[in-house]
């Protein structure tokens, strides 16, 4: 049995898990490599942004190479293969046996074990980052026994970093504002200010999902609904009280919401499965809010727009 507090290394207890002393951590320099590798490769990605926007404007069309993966809403530019081979290359020279799993190199599959494992999204809102639109982080996040204990998130465009440990607060560094961050702690849908995203499908099912949440959002009188792009800005702008909740069913994937996730918990926010369930991070989906409060009455506007989705279904199939 391993001991471990932030901060600290880990302590055995028990002599049969002697394998794991090679696996010595310490939670503050894991944090500091993330924060370092996380401001390198997003520097890359703000100056090929840059270079993009340029010669976009000389050359028109999209200048940046990008691959289809599973549909044209799902992309991935060279920029990211770039990026993420910049942080793995970081992450390798430290702690070479530790587990990678990187958005662009695990993206036919990958499993969260309890070994030593960092979790890696080159660019979270690739297809923001395609259009120049100024809305793209750098997301790196530290598993160890398949618990998230450390997140960072560093938004390249505006300088600003964010940064949780399990136990640790959640904090920020800006050129406006460095130090710890709380949510907002709304509770009334009325004067909040809600996030969310259709993610990648586009059938029919897809469409009406989507649409049945925003009905219930809408008809509840949310004071603001925002498409940002991007899921781990989207979490940390909850944690940080610029928006508060985030709901997003069926696409992000653990890369795309470790971070966040720890960061919204160590805000003070609320994080669970858009179903109520607790929150898996081997799951597709999530909701988080800045109180329980608040995301109990998200859980209802999810429900409620599920019931209205069956409805339109069995409607749908009876007209044709």
């Amino acid at each position: 049995e391993f001991v471990r507090s932030p901060g600290s290394r880990l302590q055995i207890r028990d002599r049969s898990h002697a394998l794991f002393c090679a696996m010595d951590f310490k939670i503050q320099d894991v944090l500091e490599l993330a924060k370092e590798a996380g401001r390198k490769a997003g520097e890359f990605v703000r100056m090929t942004r840059v270079k993009n926007f340029v010669d976009r404007q000389k050359k028109g069309g999209k200048v940046d190479k990008f691959v289809i993966k599973s549909s044209t809403t799902d992309v991935v530019t060279e920029t990211d293969h770039k990026s993420e081979l910049m942080i793995t290359k970081m992450i390798r020279s430290k702690y070479p046996k530790h587990k990678i799993i990187g958005e662009e190199s695990s993206s036919e599959g990958y499993d969260l074990t309890k070994s030593p494992t960092w979790i890696i999204d080159p660019i979270d809102g690739t297809t923001n980052f395609l259009h120049g639109f100024p809305y793209t982080c750098v997301l790196i996040s530290f598993a160890y026994e398949m618990e998230i204990l450390a997140g960072v998130l560093y938004d390249p465009i505006h300088s600003e970093m964010f940064y949780a440990t399990k136990g640790g607060g959640c904090h920020m560094e800006s050129k406006d504002y460095t130090g710890k961050l709380t949510t907002s702690a709304e509770t009334d849908l009325k004067t909040a200010y809600i996030l969310t995203d259709a993610g990648y499908g586009r059938s029919e099912k897809d469409v009406t999902r989507f649409y049945s949440r925003l009905r219930e959002y809408m008809t509840r009188r949310v004071q603001g609904l925002r498409v940002l792009g991007s899921c781990g800005l989207n979490m940390a702008y909850v944690a940080c009280g610029r928006a508060d909740g985030y709901v997003e069913e069926g696409c992000p994937k653990i890369w795309d919401f470790a971070a966040g996730c720890l960061m919204v918990r160590e805000a003070g926010g609320f994080v669970c499965m858009p179903d109520g369930k607790e929150f898996d991070l081997m799951g597709r989906s999530v909701l988080c809010a800045a109180s329980k409060e608040l995301g109990n009455t998200l859980l209802e506007c999810v429900g409620k727009g599920k019931k209205y989705e069956e409805e339109f279904e069995k409607l749908h199939k009876t007209c044709a």
